[in-house]
C-alpha cells in the first residue's frame, strides 16, 4: 500500500463546494488502485489522506487528470502533494489498512 497526503487552500466556502466534492469523491472511487480516501477540511483548507494499493497507482493518480483538475482550479492554491508507503501490518492492527490476505 501506498499513502498519498494531497493539501490546499480554497477560496470558495466548504458548503459551496459539497455538491462537487461529492463528484470529485464518485470519480475518485473510479482511479485503479484507489482503497480509500479520509477527507480534511479547517477552515480554508482542504484536502485529504489517500491509500492505494500501490505506488504506481499512487503516482499515476498524482500525475493524472484528478489532481491536475485540483492543480488548474481557480479557487485552489498552495496545493502540496507528499507520498510515504505504508506498513502494512501495522496498520491492519490499528484497522488502518485492510489485513493482509494469508494462503
Amino acid at each position: 500500500m501506498y499513502a498519498l497526503l494531497i493539501t490546499f487552500t480554497s477560496s470558495v466556502d466548504a458548503e459551496d463546494m459539497a455538491a462537487d466534492a461529492a463528484h470529485f469523491a464518485e470519480a475518485v472511487r473510479a482511479v485503479p488502485g484507489f482503497v480509500a480516501k479520509t477527507w480534511l477540511h479547517e477552515g480554508a483548507h482542504h484536502g485529504g489522506f489517500y491509500l492505494f494499493t500501490d505506488r504506481a497507482a499512487a503516482e499515476a493518480y498524482r500525475d493524472g487528470p484528478l489532481v491536475a483538475g485540483l492543480r488548474a482550479h481557480p479557487a485552489f492554491s498552495d496545493l502540496e502533494v507528499r507520498g510515504w508507503p505504508t506498513n502494512t501490518e501495522l496498520g491492519a492492527l490499528t484497522g488502518a489498512i485492510p489485513a493482509p490476505a494469508t494462503a
